[in-house]
């Protein structure tokens, strides 16, 4: 039950973040329309979110409420599962490349700062921060992907009854 609690907590975590998400994949959208190289990482980010959506509805109505869940259900854990495997380890390893070496971080600043028109007294400082920040908060959320994304193929095997058809029905 203990590992239902740290399951349960890391659902609403992905469930919140996958909402943020759903705002940029519109934009993504259509910056891949211009770019199809995008459209992998597109592709891959609503992965994320079906999969949040649906290991939380597997979570409330197969596992908490002990309903009958449609094995279309399942088959979309699984397929957006894998493609979460994927966004998740590429997130975690190059979040922990930049991590072991911060020159290759520096690089991409100094680059960025260069590029501006207009050069600010901080910038370069503020950069760093923020790249810092947002490189810690990736690191940790590519291994929650992969963690969660386990976890659902457990309960999954698990609680393979709950994608059994109830008595009475075809």
């Amino acid at each position: 039950m203990k590992k239902l609690i740290f399951y349960r907590i890391l659902t609403y975590l992905l469930l919140a973040i996958a909402g943020v998400i759903s705002f940029f994949i519109f934009g993504g959208l259509l910056a891949a329309l211009a770019n199809p190289v995008m459209l992998f990482f597109v592709f891959l980010l609503v992965c994320v979110v079906i999969y949040s959506y649906c290991s939380f509805r597997f979570l409330s109505r197969g596992i908490d409420a002990h309903m009958y869940c449609k094995p279309a259900l399942r088959d979309l854990i699984r397929v957006n599962g894998i493609g979460t495997l994927v966004l998740g380890g590429m997130i975690f390893i190059n979040a922990l490349v930049l991590k072991m070496k911060p020159e290759m971080l520096n690089m991409v600043i100094e680059q960025a700062v260069s590029m501006q028109k207009e050069e600010v007294e901080g910038m370069e400082e503020m950069m760093y921060s923020a790249m810092k920040s947002m490189l810690n908060f990736l690191l940790v959320y590519g291994l929650v992907l992969l963690i969660h994304v386990s976890m659902t193929f457990r309960l999954l095997k698990q609680h393979a009854d709950a994608f059994d058809t109830p008595a009475g029905q075809k």
